[in-house]
């Protein structure tokens, strides 16, 4: 049997190791970790991908599996040039792990995700203190835009992986030379170019513009060993744009660079236009509660940039691409996606002055702004779940929508007491726990609940039942989802004109379509044509519930014996 050192009490010893810093943080970052993969991993499994983005991404990684082209990537038969290869690769390591189905389609970005909230703790602890960083890497993990981009098989969590760790390896440059660093700095940026084009060179660099702007001139941009830094960049790079130039003979620049980057700029692609301000009026909603604190913490910091140069590193971040992307036409809420850990990080960081210094958000500039936003926002949204609940919403969907409408009602109750009363940490982390059981309600729950109502989920398996029973060609009408493309499991071809379509009947005898009602009574109108309706399928169409109603109907189509 092992005997004891005299004179060492071994409890003490275990009792010292368990509370030593090291010890304490590993089981800080563990819990933090463990909250977001939790809310972005919830549910995933049990709701199908969401129209548009999700299916194309799902669809041409797909077809690289079957054809053994990873590569060159296609969709429905047709070349896809909109983003680079990166996220193809990735997520066919995802779905090896996790399973080709939703889960796995969604692990990347989950994994992305909780990376950037523990990646937003570790830089928030050197930068601003233990709990700034805590509560910072909390704040993000608890974002509604940050979980909902994370719980989806897109580009946006990953680059906001990479983004971030460019920011974090210039900051650690500010402070003095690491190879390391700058090492990070350009793997990081070198992938974010393979992930979405030059679009994160261009976020960096605004941020770093205004940075300069607001503090003055850095030195990390000296201390990047541009010398091997920059082969090391086109090295990571290269090798896959020139092989794809070389294969389509450059026609994917033109998609990608003349179309998806130039043509985003100078006008709205897809109708996905905006108003001046867009993004700030976004922000308000999309990353509720802490939008409402938002603006007291750019004030506030906006005061302390020359004495606190850090916080001019966080401004910099936080509008430099704001005033990038508020001059680019096409506008999606999710561009902004990548500042939002600096979003998070200002926001700790006024919490946490509040307390240190002992007075309440009302006496801080806009607080009381603030104080007065978080509540209506908070009253207005529980209004709004309560009256779709109660007289909109399906029973199975009104349950969970009444659930979250509960708990958004006493969260923010007791924060604004707690923010009146000038308690703003405890306030901050009330809001913490309110929002993590709302995240996960939605996810665990509500979404689910919802995805027999939506016309994508429910469409593409009944018509892919149908094809299976007929020897029949799918074709797509006016209803073309890129879901409805990934459940057929093979490409469908396109209407084109009724000259066409009966070419397409007597080559295949018969052709399956999921047509509108008004669609449905044309074709039945068409001579030489036989349109026999197999079955109505009804739901809601999120990606155009407004321009073309939610309708949809699923109609076999064949010629006449």
């Amino acid at each position: 049997m092992e005997q004891a050192e005299p004179g060492v009490d071994r409890g003490a010893t275990i009792h010292r190791w368990a509370r030593s810093p090291s010890r304490a943080a590993l089981v800080e970052a563990s819990l933090i970790a463990a909250v977001a993969l939790t809310l972005n991993l919830a549910g995933n499994g049990r709701f199908d991908l969401f129209d548009r983005d999700e299916p194309r991404y799902a669809g041409c990684m797909r077809a690289m599996r079957q054809s053994g082209d990873y590569l060159h990537p296609t969709f429905n038969g047709v070349p896809r040039y909109h983003k680079p290869i990166l996220i193809y690769w990735l997520m066919l390591a995802g779905t090896a792990v996790g399973g080709d189905n939703p889960f796995g389609l969604r692990l990347v970005s989950a994994l992305s995700g909780a990376a950037t909230c523990l990646l937003t703790w570790a830089w928030g602890r050197r930068m601003l203190g233990p709990g700034a960083g805590r509560l910072a890497a909390l704040l993000l993990a608890t974002a509604p835009i940050m979980v909902v981009e994370s719980k989806m098989a897109t580009t946006d969590a990953l680059l906001t992986l990479l983004l971030t760790s460019c920011q974090v390896a210039l900051w650690t440059l500010n402070r003095g030379p690491s190879k390391l660093a700058a090492a990070v700095f350009w793997a990081a940026l070198a992938l974010s170019v393979l992930t979405k084009g030059p679009v994160g060179v261009a976020l960096v660099a605004a941020a770093g513009l205004v940075s300069w702007a607001v503090r003055g001139p850095s030195t990390c941009w000296y201390r990047l060993h541009w010398k091997w830094g920059l082969p090391g960049f086109a090295i990571v790079t290269l090798p896959w744009f020139l092989a794809i130039g070389i294969m389509t003979r450059g026609e994917f620049f033109r998609v990608a660079v003349g179309q998806q980057i130039v043509t985003r700029v100078v006008q709205a692609l897809e109708e996905h236009s905006g108003f001046p301000g867009y993004y700030l009026v976004t922000t308000l909603l999309t990353f509720y509660p802490w939008s409402t604190l938002l603006p007291a913490a750019v004030l506030g910091a906006w005061v302390r940039r020359r004495s606190t140069p850090d916080l001019a590193v966080l401004l910099g971040w936080v509008i430099g691409p704001w005033i990038l992307l508020e001059c680019v036409r096409t506008k999606l809420v999710h561009y902004y996606l990548p500042a939002y850990p600096a979003c998070a990080l200002l926001t700790a960081w006024l919490v946490e002055t509040l307390a240190r210094v002992g007075i309440g958000l009302r006496r801080w500039p806009l607080g009381r702004v603030g104080l007065g936003t978080f509540a209506a926002l908070g009253a207005g949204l529980t209004l709004a779940l309560v009256h779709l609940g109660l007289f909109v919403l399906p029973r199975p969907i009104a349950g969970p929508c009444l659930a979250v409408a509960a708990v958004v009602a006493v969260g923010t109750s007791l924060g604004f007491g707690l923010f009146r009363g000038g308690h703003s940490s405890q306030a901050a982390w009330t809001l913490v726990g309110t929002w993590a059981v709302v995240l996960l309600i939605l996810g665990a729950w509500l979404v689910p609940a919802a995805d027999p109502y939506r016309i994508s989920a429910a469409l593409g398996p009944r018509m892919a039942a149908l094809l299976a029973r007929e020897v029949a060609e799918p074709i797509t009408a006016d209803y073309k989802e890129p879901s409805l493309i990934v459940s057929l499991g093979r490409p469908a071809a396109p209407l084109l004109t009724r000259t066409w379509l009966i070419d397409q009947i007597e080559r295949h005898r018969k052709v399956v379509m999921a047509l509108l009602p008004g669609e449905l009574a044309q074709f039945r109108g068409y001579p030489g044509i036989e349109t026999e309706l197999s079955e109505t399928v009804r739901g809601f169409n999120l990606s155009k519930a407004v321009s073309s109603g939610c309708w949809r109907f699923s109609a076999e189509t064949k010629s006449v014996s």
